[in-house]
């Protein structure tokens, strides 16, 4: 039943792409914008976002080391792309939990800064700004005894960071002018105008907290998106830190995956070593994963492949999500 309706979603999703040419639903809002006058992100945290399914940039206010530093590349996709004077960066601030935000300066990038390069077609740029001085104008500071519960309460949803473009005829390509960056179907045009620093949590592993029931989705390389559906953690009697998992692959698969106890973010890791499962029809398949998990959301992101034995073929490739009911 899975397969029939994946293969449905693939049918069904390319015939949206083939028959979505209504310029209305571009999200880059072109009726408010320049056409092509964006700064296009690039490098890490692109690949965070859009491939990997984790945040861009991401601090822990537990551990804060006084070393984070937030960095992004950009690249100016315009259709001259001499136009651009410069771009501003902003900070929201909020001063109260749940309060209303300020848009505080950051930093003026200059064209200049920019470089030609092989990377990428148009002009690009690496900017990079110490978490500390983005503190400073948030009013934070990492040594108090209180900036941990500060920051996190006041940032829940992670401290936002704005660009506007300067070009060179003396209008501007304001942030507030790309929306919906969460529509964007092309990795080539994710804006960097529109940036957010994660702020989590971070909490002790603790090897108890972790049976239960969860809502699992994936996000396939092949076939899209899938869930959520309902997956069962059962601690294992025997090998420490490892679980029993009902529901593989929304096809009642079992299989087992081994939590490495962290000591800090790095080594929040957790694995399924390849594994057999052979189906009612005799074929053998190999599983295979790895990824990281969050001790105090209740959340794992593993990558997983699935292959078959015989000839070694990738049947599905895909990102596991998952979050304790």
């Amino acid at each position: 039943m899975k397969r029939i309706i994946k293969s449905i979603l693939l049918i069904w999703a390319l015939a949206f792409v083939i028959s979505c040419t209504d310029d209305s639903l571009d999200p880059l809002n072109m009726s408010s914008v320049k056409k092509g006058s964006i700064l296009a992100l690039r490098g890490t945290q692109l690949t965070n976002l859009y491939f990997q399914g984790k945040p861009g940039y991401e601090v822990f206010p537990k551990i804060w080391t006084g070393d984070e530093t937030f960095a992004f590349d950009a690249e100016y996709l315009s259709e001259d792309p001499t136009t651009l004077a410069s771009f501003d960066i902003f900070v929201l601030k909020r001063t109260v939990p749940n309060g209303s935000t300020t848009r505080e300066s950051l930093l003026n990038v200059p064209f200049s800064e920019f470089q030609t390069t092989d990377d990428y077609k148009g002009p690009w740029v690496s900017v990079s700004i110490p978490m500390e001085d983005i503190l400073d104008v948030l009013g934070l500071d990492s040594s108090d005894p209180d900036f941990a519960t500060d920051i996190l309460a006041l940032y829940p949803n992670g401290i936002n960071i704005e660009s506007d473009l300067n070009l060179t005829d003396g209008t501007k390509v304001l942030s507030s002018q790309l929306v919906a960056s969460g529509l964007y179907q092309s990795n080539q045009f994710y804006p960097a105008q529109r940036l957010n620093i994660a702020v989590t949590d971070y909490c002790s592993y603790d090897v108890n907290d972790w049976a239960g029931t969860y809502d699992a989705t994936e996000t396939s390389e092949f076939f899209g998106g899938y869930g959520p559906y309902d997956v069962t953690f059962t601690k294992d009697a025997v090998t420490a830190n490892k679980f029993n998992i009902d529901n593989w692959y929304d096809s009642g698969i079992p299989i087992y995956i081994v939590f490495t106890p962290s000591v800090d973010v790095v080594t929040q890791v957790v694995t399924a070593p390849e594994q057999e499962y052979t189906t009612a029809g005799g074929a053998v398949r190999l599983i295979q994963g790895s990824g990281t998990y969050n001790s105090c959301k209740k959340e794992l992101l593993l990558n997983f492949t699935y292959k078959s034995k015989a000839t070694g073929d990738v049947l599905d490739s895909f990102l596991w999500s998952l979050k304790q009911q």
